[in-house]
């Protein structure tokens, strides 16, 4: 059952989810989930990197702010590890130079909070449609 318009927009997308915060990652998680995504969540960037080197993922979303590795060595070690590239899509409070580096390591996209969640949802879904990552990075603010 349907419970509001935009349920099902990410439907059988796979998302590593990457975020220190407890609150906010357990709300992105639920969110993601009533979405239709599968999610796999990190507190960690080393955590991250274990998952995605174990099983493909079609986006990483992550944090730049992580509490062992900086999230743009996360990016770069994500994709070293993984056999298909992830779309990477970051969310972070940090800007200039943060976002250069974020973007220089990989990401596609890269928002800076506070987000709202359409915008969000918006840029999961057009990186799910667009298939297979190019390594092309691009701003959204």
């Amino acid at each position: 059952m349907q419970g509001h318009g935009v349920r099902g927009e990410l439907e059988n997308g796979r998302i590593l989810l990457v975020e220190d915060a407890d609150d906010i990652r357990d709300a992105f998680g639920v969110l993601l989930r009533a979405e239709g995504a599968e999610v796999a969540t990190a507190s960690t960037g080393r955590q991250a990197v274990e998952l995605a080197g174990r099983e493909p993922f079609d986006i990483l979303l992550t944090d730049l702010g992580l509490p062992d590795i900086p999230g743009d060595i996360l990016i770069r070690e994500v994709l070293a590890t993984t056999r298909s590239r992830p779309h990477v899509v970051v969310v972070t409070g940090y800007g200039e130079p943060y976002a250069s580096r974020a973007r220089e390591a990989g990401a596609d996209v890269v928002l800076t909070k506070p987000i709202e969640w359409t915008l969000l949802l918006r840029q999961l879904k057009q990186s799910l449609r667009s298939g297979p990552a190019s390594g092309a990075a691009s701003v959204a603010a």
